[in-house]
């Protein structure tokens, strides 16, 4: 590039050097206002130094952490990242990295500053989970200043840790939660003959998270010749309004069920085209436009030429159930049933369980839950229950007689 130069225009002075080539023709880079000579060139030293380096002229030094977030999230997550994700980070920052460190300016951010805010959160009652995953937001939004931005030289979260934090048994227990036979059985005695029955069976049998169990299609997704159950979507809310999105990790995948569901399948399907007529008119049909947003209408409104008809769980007279009935079923088994550890992955983590228990290989136990990676399923789905314990001891005294 070429050199600095400062001249006098009027009562201030102005620096100027040669930018990059556009087309062919120069593209000289200038700043007026300075009081003095020897302010453009300072000023003009230190912009040229940072063209030099990163190819643009950026103002990192005088930016707020704060700021920076705020550029991050609308930009780079908002565009990556699926809703949920970008919900999840905002509420971080907004949260817990804000209100600790957004004052900072950003090249101003230490590894001692991050750390003395990692260990507060410890000091707040935080798992360590939480406090890695609040980190690891913080990282991801330095890395990415680091590149592809070059706001920042490295990322100062590079050389801080998270503590280890103890857990205590309840906290042990809630999250690693299988329902045992007797707490599902008044779970399926609870809830046989309402709506909810069939989304907990599904769950249960299947082991699908719930968004891909509410983003079922009954009319496509089920194969009852073949003796299975597709999972190509998963239900989300965005903006207030239902959609469909790919399965987490786009794990789009077929599973085998076995008679139980089947059977339970079978009758719901014939009950709700029984109530397509018993409803008439008053019954409410659910559609899928172009965008996969959903639509609930009544059965005789028209609808735009674009719309297609999806069969998804429902109450008696067609309302879509959607993720939040599951919450409902969370406070009644918690609350009156008294299994105060269920939470909404329970049935889930119940069901990789029962398969380790039983001797299903851990990649088939990997592909049925639709996991990345088989390390996911060994940490967090199939746990080292009392039936595994006792087997071990029985294989280690049969071993030694």
């Amino acid at each position: 590039m070429g050199e600095l130069r400062t001249r006098k225009r009027g009562k201030s002075w102005e620096y100027s050097f040669e930018g990059a080539r556009i087309k062919g023709k120069r593209k000289p880079i200038s700043k007026a206002g300075f009081r003095t000579k020897a302010e453009a060139l300072a000023a003009g030293t230190k912009a040229k130094a940072e063209y030099d380096q990163a190819g643009i002229i950026f103002k990192a030094s005088e930016m707020s952490l704060s700021d920076y977030l705020d550029f991050w999230l609308d930009g780079n997550v908002k565009t990556n990242m699926t809703y949920n994700t970008y919900d999840t980070y905002a509420s971080a920052v907004k949260l817990h990295i804000k209100p600790a460190l957004g004052n900072y300016k950003l090249s101003a951010l230490s590894p001692a500053a991050i750390q003395q805010w990692i260990d507060s959160l410890k000091a707040k009652g935080l798992s360590e989970q939480s406090i890695a995953n609040y980190r690891g937001v913080l990282s991801g939004a330095l890395k990415y200043a680091v590149y592809p931005c070059q706001y920042l030289r490295q990322n100062p979260c590079s050389y801080t840790r998270v503590p280890s934090v103890p857990v205590t048994q309840d906290q042990r227990e809630h999250r690693e939660y299988v329902c045992s036979s007797e707490a599902w059985s008044d779970i399926v005695d609870y809830f046989n003959g309402t709506c909810y029955y069939l989304p907990l069976m599904i769950c249960y049998h299947t082991g699908m998270r719930i968004g891909e169990c509410f983003g079922l299609d009954l009319q496509r997704d089920v194969d009852f010749r073949r003796h299975t159950i597709s999972v190509n979507r998963q239900l989300q809310k965005e903006d207030k309004q239902w959609i469909y999105k790919n399965p987490k990790y786009d794990s789009f995948r077929k599973l085998k069920i076995g008679p139980t569901l089947e059977a339970l399948l079978k009758s719901e399907i014939t009950v709700m085209k029984m109530n397509r007529l018993r409803y008439g008119e008053y019954y409410t049909r659910t559609y899928v436009d172009n965008s996969l947003h959903l639509h609930c209408v009544p059965a005789n409104q028209d609808v735009p030429p674009d719309y297609r008809e999806v069969w998804p769980l429902t109450k008696e007279n067609g309302e879509m159930l959607t993720t939040e009935s599951i919450k409902y079923c969370t406070r009644i088994i918690k609350h009156k049933l008294g299994y105060t550890a269920f939470h909404p992955h329970s049935l889930r983590h119940t069901h990789g369980t029962i398969l380790a228990e039983n001797g299903a290989s851990p990649k088939t136990i990997m592909e049925r839950l639709g996991h990345k990676n088989i390390k996911v399923t060994m940490e967090r789905y199939v746990y080292n229950t009392e039936k595994m314990q006792d087997e071990a001891v029985a294989l280690f005294e049969a071993a030694i007689k």
